[in-house]
């Protein structure tokens, strides 16, 4: 399943990296498929197993704030 993250706060390529890092690594079943900084958007691969609240967390344990989750 794909989900794009709605993402504020988000300023430069350090930000995109850091973000990369935790929902690529730190999250079990994800998978990055671009972050969009001028966009503020992530997309992801996904196994049905992660929930909202795990993409959540992680988004905002580096201090940017997650407006939305859709699905694509």
């Amino acid at each position: 399943m794909k989900k794009r993250l709605i993402i504020e706060g988000m300023h430069c390529e350090n930000c995109v990296k850091g973000l990369n890092a935790v929902l690529s690594e730190d999250i079990e079943g994800t998978e990055v498929i671009e972050i969009n900084l001028e966009g503020g958007y992530a997309d992801l691969d996904l196994e049905e197993n992660v929930s909202d609240k795990a993409l959540k967390d992680a988004v905002e344990e580096l201090g940017f704030e997650l407006k939305e989750i859709k699905n694509i």
